[in-house]
């Protein structure tokens, strides 16, 4: 029926085609599909498998190639010593030769009672000689004076605590490798070549070989005094710990100080390291201007709960912009870069005055006269307790209500000028007038702060009972009496 449907109804074949033959269609389609998924996941599969055996194959032939470098170093040795048997050393030096022993597990100088020894530099020279490499092995044929050989640069000699003795024979270095001519046995037809840095390692002065004090380590957080004293201009800084610091000059007048420059400073000192260990027991302190030392900087500090101080004696300046140092009066003599120690050797007490001087709370305000081309004028609060028990403020310019917002605004504009710079004494004489605050504070003291024509670009400020001077850009005043004129036309 279906056939012959199929075959006289144009419309059943129409269904046919698109009905009973689509679905085989859609049949074959997802079976491709999932054929093709499979497929994709096997090669997957594959490349995984793959990459995991490239892998594995690297890093067998890292491991086998690093195995023959191993034995090809240690077929290369030409020299070996048992250092934890050697119980000295001995080099050319500087000054002559260098000798050091092993005295109950120390390493000492046995021309110095003195002397200590740096541990790092000791362990380095001792690695050197453990297992000496070479690089290349030559053929001398009796020319040794090619390879600086004739008559060694150095000669590096090793006593064992068994008696036995060893030496190496150090001569030139090679212009094009940069690696060193040596030799095990003197004299001998075979030279080598290697890499080791005996022309560096075992070179120098013994003062070079010494342990050193290291600069104290302190947190510029637990820094409490600075006592800078000088021949002139000595002072004192004094960190309260309160986001406040003073600075006491040499007659023991004492001023807030700025608290950046000190932030400035206490880093400076934070960072110090020595740039270079020049003596360990030093017995001429002349040479380096440390006899009478151009400053003495005490620094105290905070250890936990435990007052700490050190001492750091200042002296001459080298060539190269360091100054020669001392700490703690021990006989070490070291330099320190100049920019950590400028800024303390060149300033006074007025370097660090603030430069902040008009701030008064508001909360502390009982009232503000302010002066201007002869007119003076009363800016005040007053607070009233309503009914309720609840506090309502009015701004009150010569008693008359103003707006909070201009009241404030000009508030704020006089208590947050800042100086440009401090002068060291007041002014004789000065400009005209240009504006005068006189703040009365609700403990019954008052401040007034008056500004004086300086010039085009400045006023002189003088305030603190007329004791203190400054310089303040002229901006600042602009802006004063512009939030001024603001809120006295509300008065009109």
């Amino acid at each position: 029926m279906d056939s012959d449907l199929c075959i006289y109804t144009s419309t059943s074949v129409y269904y046919c085609r698109t009905g009973s033959l689509g679905i085989k269609e859609k049949t074959l389609m997802d079976g491709k599909k999932i054929k093709k998924l499979v497929i994709a996941l096997i090669l997957v599969i594959l490349a995984g498998l793959a990459y995991l055996f490239l892998l594995r194959y690297s890093d067998k032939q890292k491991e086998a190639e690093s195995q023959k470098e191993q034995e090809e170093a240690a077929a290369s040795v030409v020299f070996e010593t048992d250092t934890d048997e050697v119980s000295s050393i001995s080099f050319s030096g500087d000054d002559g030769i260098l000798t050091f022993e092993k005295k109950n597990d120390t390493w000492i100088c046995p021309d110095d009672s003195v002397f200590q020894m740096n541990e790092n530099k000791i362990q380095k020279l001792l690695a050197d000689i453990s297992s000496v490499s070479c690089t290349r092995e030559l053929d001398a044929r009796g020319d040794l004076a090619q390879f600086g050989l004739e008559e060694p640069a150095n000669t590096i000699q090793i006593s064992l605590s068994d008696g036995t003795e060893k030496d190496l024979y150090i001569g030139d270095k090679n212009t094009s490798t940069h690696e060193l001519y040596f030799q095990t046995e003197e004299k001998s037809d075979k030279v080598y070549m290697t890499k080791t840095a005996f022309d560096s390692d075992f070179a120098g002065k013994l003062q070079d070989f010494a342990a050193y004090t290291d600069f104290p380590k302190v947190k510029p957080e637990t820094m409490t005094e600075f006592d800078v004293d000088k021949e002139e201009d000595s002072y004192v800084l004094i960190m309260t710990g309160d986001d406040q610091c003073t600075v006491e000059d040499e007659e023991g007048e004492s001023q807030l100080a700025n608290l950046n420059l000190v932030g400035m400073v206490q880093d400076n000192v934070s960072n110090i390291i020595w740039y270079q260990d020049l003596e360990y027991n030093c017995s001429d302190y002349v040479k380096y201007g440390l006899d009478d030392p151009q400053m003495v900087l005490t620094v105290k500090y905070k250890d936990g709960e435990e007052a700490k101080e050190f001492e750091l004696s200042v002296g001459d300046e080298d060539e190269n912009g360091n100054y020669y140092a001392r700490l703690n009066e021990l006989p070490e003599i070291h330099t320190i870069r100049g920019e950590y120690l400028t800024d303390l050797l060149k300033s006074s007490a007025a370097s660090y005055w603030s430069l902040t001087y008009s701030f008064v709370s508001i909360g502390d305000l009982d009232k503000l006269e302010v002066t201007r081309d002869g007119a003076t004028h009363v800016l005040r609060k007053e607070t009233q307790t309503t009914k309720g028990g609840l506090e309502s403020v009015k701004w009150l310019v010569d008693e008359q209500e103003v707006d909070e917002k201009l009241f404030t605004d000009f508030y704020y504009a006089c208590v947050s000028v800042t100086a440009q710079e401090r002068l060291e004494s007041v002014p004789e004489e000065n400009g005209d007038e240009a504006l005068k605050l006189v703040y009365t504070l609700t403990d019954g003291s008052k401040k007034e702060i008056t500004y004086y024509e300086e010039d085009q670009n400045f006023y002189t400020v003088i305030y603190e009972d007329g004791t203190k001077a400054a310089h303040t850009n002229k901006l600042y005043v602009k802006t004063m009496t512009e939030k001024l004129d603001r809120l006295l036309e509300e008065l009109k």
